[in-house]
C-alpha cells in the first residue's frame, strides 16, 4: 500500500491510500476479488485502475508506459476505518495525513453514477500477449466498466450499460492527444491518411494560438487542443509534459503562431498543430469525425456490457 502525497483525488483534500498490484500479475480477476472484499467489510472504493491501456493511456494510442500495474485507492478516512487491520504499518502515518482530507466519501459503488466519461482511443497494444482473453482486445470507458465485465457484484450495471450503449460517443480510432516532434508526429498524420483517406495533399493552415481556443470555433471540437498547446509552448517538460500553470502557459502564449495540417477539415478528421519555432507538436481528433464513425459501426461490436474488436 501506498500513501505517498502525489496520491490524490485532485487535490490534497482528498488524500487516498493505494493498494497497488503488479501489472505483472496480469490478474484482474484478483484485484475485481481483492476490491469487492474490501467493499464487504465497509469501505468506499474511492477509485480502481487497471493495467489495461484503456485506462493508462486513453488519449494516446502510441503511449508505450502503459503497463503500470493495479490500484485500489481508499479516500484516507475509508481506509483507518476499514482497512487498516490488515496493513497497520500503514495505519500509523495514514493518521498523520488523515487531517487532510475534506472530501466527503463517495456513494457506494452500485448507486454510483458515472459523470462526464472521455472517449478512449484504440491503443496499438490492445490486443497484447501481456493482457488476459478477458480483457484483451476490448475497450473500457471507466474503471466501473471493467468491474461489470469483471462480474463484479458491486459494480453499477445500469450506469455501465448506459455507456456501452453509446459506444459511438466514447470511442476514438485516432488519438485523441499525441505529442512528440514534428517530424514524428508527421509520420502519424501520413500514415492514418495512407490508410483511412487517401487525400494526395494535406491543408495547411496558420493561426494564432488566442484563435485556435476560441471556444466558438472548431478547433474546440477537438480534445485536447488546449494540453497540447501547454506542450508547444511550455518552458520545460517533463518527458512530454508541461511544467507549470497550463492556463498560465496559455495565456502567454495567445499571440503565438502554430501551423495547422489537416486532413480534411470539413468533417473533423485528425489534425496536427505545430510550433515551428521549437519543432513540437501533437495531433489530436474530434468526436464529430465521420471517419471515426464509420470505424466505431464496421470495427466495434456491443454484447451487453462488453464492447469488443473484430
Amino acid at each position: 500500500a501506498s500513501i505517498a502525497l502525489s496520491h490524490r483525488r485532485f487535490n490534497s483534500e482528498a488524500p487516498v491510500v493505494s493498494i497497488e498490484i503488479p501489472a505483472s500479475t496480469q490478474n484482474f480477476t484478483f484485484v475485481v476479488q481483492l476490491c469487492s472484499w474490501l467493499t464487504d467489510l465497509g469501505s468506499t472504493t474511492d477509485q480502481i485502475l487497471y493495467n489495461h491501456p484503456s485506462q493508462h493511456a486513453g488519449a494516446d494510442p502510441f503511449y508505450k508506459g502503459w503497463k503500470k500495474g493495479f490500484k485500489i485507492r481508499f479516500l484516507i478516512k475509508s481506509f483507518l476505518a476499514n482497512n487498516s487491520f490488515a496493513l497497520q504499518a500503514k495505519s500509523v502515518d495514514a493518521s498523520k495525513i488523515q487531517k487532510q482530507q475534506r472530501a466527503e466519501e463517495q456513494h457506494a459503488c452500485p448507486f454510483r453514477k458515472i459523470r462526464k466519461p472521455s472517449s478512449v482511443s484504440v491503443h496499438k497494444d490492445i490486443d497484447s500477449d501481456t493482457l488476459p482473453k478477458e480483457v484483451r482486445n476490448k475497450l473500457f470507458f471507466h474503471y466501473f466498466h471493467f468491474c461489470a465485465v469483471l462480474g463484479c457484484k458491486h459494480a453499477p450495471y445500469e450506469e455501465v450499460k448506459k455507456l456501452a450503449d453509446n459506444r459511438g460517443k466514447y470511442i476514438s480510432f485516432f488519438p485523441r492527444l499525441s505529442k512528440g516532434t514534428h517530424e514524428e508526429v508527421s509520420v502519424m498524420l501520413s500514415d492514418f491518411n495512407d490508410e483511412h483517406f487517401n487525400v494526395p495533399e494535406l491543408e495547411v493552415l496558420s493561426s494564432t494560438v488566442s484563435r485556435l481556443i476560441q471556444e466558438s470555433g472548431r478547433f474546440m471540437k477537438y480534445y485536447g487542443v488546449e494540453q497540447g498547446i501547454a506542450y508547444l509552448f511550455s518552458h520545460e517538460l517533463n518527458g512530454k509534459r508541461h511544467i507549470g500553470s497550463m492556463q498560465k502557459i496559455i495565456d502567454n502564449s495567445l499571440g503565438r503562431l502554430v501551423k495547422i495540417t489537416a486532413i480534411k477539415m470539413a468533417d473533423y478528421e485528425p489534425i496536427m498543430i505545430t510550433n515551428t519555432s521549437n519543432q513540437r507538436a501533437f495531433l489530436v481528433s474530434s468526436s464529430l469525425s465521420t471517419k471515426n464513425a464509420y470505424l466505431i459501426s464496421q470495427k466495434t461490436e456491443q454484447k451487453k456490457y462488453t464492447i469488443q474488436l473484430k
